[in-house]
């Protein structure tokens, strides 16, 4: 009887119809943001939607002059993280020229980005079967992270991280077709490399902490190209594959090059030698009285002139950030949030799952380290990616409570991009360690554990956490949409565990 439900389980969870079913999860509870939550949506949607209107008035991506109004934007002359809302400004002109009401503008600019999740999603999937993974755990991994409470919400921000979340998966393929070919091929896929480049420079320029994700690619292959044997060899055999290249496909490589290096330097290179960082602050470029118009920097402006008054000696507690910034992590992808910033808790299984299965997942993903690379090398890949990345996001928060001691930009959001990879690696270390408690009994026990996780996720994952915290103030203000959600709060409440109050 177990195992015919197991075999049951398996089929599901293996089938390529069911990952569309995850798909199709995400896409309705993306929806159901884009259509009830209200303008603008906490992750930073106002300031994402009002440079998007700022760059629909011009052609290039290069804003000279700050225009009037500006300042609540912070300093955009100079703003390394402008791509997304350049390309977006295209979809925004056809859609401003035929509808002038701007909720349906943002509604329609929210299912763009909805797309834009949804197909990273795709290109995840298609990264992972790749490599020696089961599609069971491909879908299982890619169903939990839709289940998360942050990311049908994100899904359906107008942010620029739904389009990194496309660009993630896309470099890591790339790196995986150079590395191929360096081991298999004994030469770089030109095409491939030129292009992995292209990405990992444009993808910087989309947001900034995608630096450490295209760095960790040429690390990554610049491992592998130590360790070949004949690196003469390789270099001459790429070098005579980009000369078998047709001619049209060798100009267009080197424009590609030529376009995204020159965007490149123009934006990094002059502000590391005019300015002396990669992200400069508002205030070396732009006047006192500018800069304080925007929130950011006039919070940590007030942050500093206050320790300077009243405390200048006092020292930070180091060991409180390492606990504070995990348990802010995992709070922040499972709380519920308000236009306003205004949050209330997590429902309280998703985020104890959360908690319990990531804190052991991290603990046997250290201890099976070695199985688990075995089994596929490629791996290497995404514990890079996952190192680097991960490292910026906690670095950049661990210099700033030192600088303002603080916590700030703690946000679980930034860490959505390379959850699947995480997800993926912890997945195969509970494989081992259940290979090592059941034995005989393995893939009935995955399979079984699986559907109890799904089940507890359930109450209260995704979408359901903001439905049941939320209040009326947190959607549209439309009659029909605020009774529609507060008649559905009602309904569901009932069947989740804590769901009143």
């Amino acid at each position: 009887m177990v195992n015919k439900i197991s075999h049951s389980i398996y089929r599901v969870l293996s089938s390529n119809k069911f990952f569309y079913v995850i798909i199709g999860l995400l896409i309705i509870q993306a929806a159901w943001f884009a259509l009830t939550a209200q303008y603008p949506m906490a992750f930073d949607e106002n300031y994402h939607f009002g440079l998007i209107q700022i760059y629909s008035h011009q052609w290039l991506p290069f804003i000279n002059n700050a225009p009037a109004n500006s300042a609540i934007y912070g300093e955009i002359t100079r703003y390394d993280s402008y791509l997304y809302h350049y390309l977006m400004s295209f979809p925004y002109r056809i859609i401003a020229s035929f509808i002038h009401q701007q909720s349906a503008q943002i509604i329609i600019m929210r299912f763009l980005n909805i797309g834009l999740f949804a197909g990273g999603m795709i290109l995840f999937r298609q990264l992972f079967n790749r490599l020696k993974i089961s599609k069971t755990m491909i879908n299982f991994s890619l169903l939990m992270l839709v289940l998360i409470p942050a990311v049908p919400f994100l899904a359906a921000t107008i942010n620029y991280d739904n389009l990194i979340f496309v660009l993630v998966p896309l470099i890591a393929s790339l790196a995986l077709d150079c590395r191929d070919g360096i081991v298999l091929s004994g030469k770089i896929p030109v095409t491939r490399f030129i292009l992995l480049i292209t990405v990992g420079i444009l993808g910087s320029l989309v947001k900034y902490p995608f630096l450490p994700i295209f760095g960790a690619t040429i690390i990554y292959l610049a491992v592998i190209f130590i360790r070949t044997s004949s690196k003469a060899t390789l270099i001459k055999a790429t070098a005579n594959s980009f000369k078998s290249l047709r001619h049209w496909l060798q100009v267009t490589l080197i424009i590609a090059m030529i376009i995204s290096g020159g965007l490149f330097i123009e934006r990094y290179g002059v502000n590391l030698f005019q300015y002396h960082s990669l992200e400069p602050e508002c205030s070396k470029i732009q006047a006192t009285s500018y800069c304080v118009q925007y929130g950011p920097w006039a919070r940590n402006n007030r942050i500093t002139t206050n320790i300077i008054d009243n405390d200048p000696d006092y020292d930070p507690q180091m060991f409180l950030f390492v606990p504070y910034w995990f348990g802010g992590m995992i709070y922040r992808l499972y709380f519920a949030i308000n236009y306003d910033y205004s949050n209330d808790l997590p429902l309280p299984i998703p985020i104890t799952i959360a908690a319990i299965i990531g804190f052991i997942g991290l603990i046997i993903l250290v201890v099976f380290r070695k199985i688990i690379i075995s089994i596929d090398r490629r791996l290497l890949l995404f514990v890079t990616i996952l190192a680097l990345y991960i490292g910026a996001i906690f670095y950049i928060n661990l210099t700033e409570y030192l600088r303002y001691r603080t916590m700030l930009a703690v946000n679980g959001r930034y860490l959505v991009i390379v959850l699947p990879f995480l997800f993926i690696l912890m997945g195969l270390a509970y494989r081992q360690l259940f290979k090592r408690l059941v034995k005989k009994r393995l893939e009935s026990f995955v399979n079984i554990f699986a559907v109890v996780i799904i089940l507890l996720l359930l109450q209260g994952g995704g979408m359901f956490t903001y439905l049941i915290r939320g209040e009326s103030g947190w959607y549209w203000q439309d009659k029909s949409v605020i009774d529609f959600n507060l008649n559905l709060k009602n309904i569901i409440s009932p069947l989740i565990i804590s769901g009143k109050g």
